[in-house]
């Protein structure tokens, strides 16, 4: 009987380090082609931490502590991309002096909580001042909306009460002649030249801009790629599967509509990230990209985008602790300000606003370094 038990957990334990073995392969496989290791990539800090255990497990137990190997090489393998989710920058990184500072602040407004507006003004106006206070100089929405039929119009407010006189953005999709809804960069420099990346059947894409600043020009782009489009349901399924005491509650139903959905969107961002790429790469400036990529660290989006163009992650150079983007998943990071590799980053910070269902983030950049 001992030995049929041990076998089933030796199984157990080498599917859990297979599963954690995925999540590495995920960097490097396109999803549009097989979206099921970066499906595995979403649990990789869950993953991670299971598999802490088996090898604590097997490395304590009184026979057989060989197997602990079984685990621990998957998690020594894993370790450097542990450091895509945790940052420890040093206070020395964050505190640069600079003759060209420029903040930068990327966030999913989801709509502006367009629907929430037509009952409280609190909303809009917390969002508003929220901004005004932390005073970026270039902010990348993704998913704004504007309405022109309504008193507070958003472009007419970025510009007058939040001194962003310059803006570019899209609309991804319109709702009559007066509403619509899609990217934007708003900046308190001079916009040089833009462009916007339209993905074909998808309410997604990406923009970019060419801000002056003093002597320099710097593109920016702003992405929002493939949405998982989860509803109410799909989001009390995932917290279910997460508490022991709910698993039960899980129908088999409601678990396949959830991974169709996240596959979808896996599968769909895998077609656009290659287009992102090509355009970073082309850029004639040197380039910032934030916004919403809808992956973890974990993933093909991520390496492919951080690779186009030798990025730095802004969070990993001067930000601190988890840095989780996803108002209601907190070990996932979605959203990123991804620099250049010759400027210097520091004060990364993740805003706790809970008004949209994204955090926003801000990063201020040395643009022109004191000699």
């Amino acid at each position: 009987m001992r030995l049929v038990v041990r076998i089933l957990l030796c199984i157990v334990n080498a599917l859990v380090a297979l599963s954690l073995l995925c999540c590495l392969l995920a960097q490097y496989i396109n999803p549009s082609s097989f979206p099921y290791f970066e499906l595995l990539a979403l649990g990789f800090p869950v993953l991670f931490a299971i598999n802490i255990g088996c090898a604590l497990f097997w490395l304590f137990a009184k026979d057989h502590k060989l197997y602990c190997l079984i685990s621990l090489s998957v998690i020594l393998l894993s370790v450097p991309v542990t450091r895509k989710y945790y940052s420890f920058a040093s206070k020395k990184q964050q505190e640069t002096k600079t003759n060209t500072k420029l903040k930068i602040m990327s966030y999913n407004v989801m709509g502006f909580m367009y629907f929430t507006w037509r009952k409280s003004t609190e909303v809009k106006q917390q969002i508003f001042l929220y901004i005004r206070k932390e005073n970026p100089d270039v902010i990348c929405f993704q998913e704004y909306h504007n309405d022109t039929h309504e008193n507070f119009i958003v472009i007419d407010s970025l510009k007058q009460q939040l001194n962003l006189a310059y803006t570019h953005h899209n609309r991804v999709f319109s709702v009559g002649p007066h509403h619509y809804q899609g990217n934007m960069i708003c900046s308190r420099y001079p916009i040089a030249a833009s462009g916007y990346i339209d993905y074909e059947l998808t309410g997604n894409s990406s923009i970019w801009a060419d801000i002056v600043v003093g002597n320099d020009t710097i593109r920016i782009f702003n992405s929002h790629l493939e949405s998982y489009r989860l509803s109410k349901d799909n989001k009390q399924t995932v917290n279910d599967i997460g508490k022991i005491s709910k698993t039960d509650d899980v129908e088999v139903n409601d678990v396949e509509d959830l991974v169709d959905k996240l596959k979808r969107a896996m599968i769909k961002r895998g077609e656009q990230i290659d287009e992102l790429a090509e355009e970073i790469a082309k850029s004639p400036y040197p380039s910032i990209s934030c916004g919403d990529f809808n992956s973890p660290p974990c993933s093909y989006t991520y390496h492919t985008i951080k690779s186009a163009n030798n990025y730095q992650d802004a969070f990993l150079e001067a930000g601190k602790g988890i840095g989780a983007t996803f108002n209601w998943w907190p070990q996932l990071r979605l959203d990123y300000i991804l620099v250049d590799s010759k400027f210097k980053c520091h004060r990364f910070k993740r805003f706790g606003l809970k008004v949209s269902d994204h955090f926003p983030i801000s990063c201020e950049i040395d643009v022109a370094p004191t000699k």
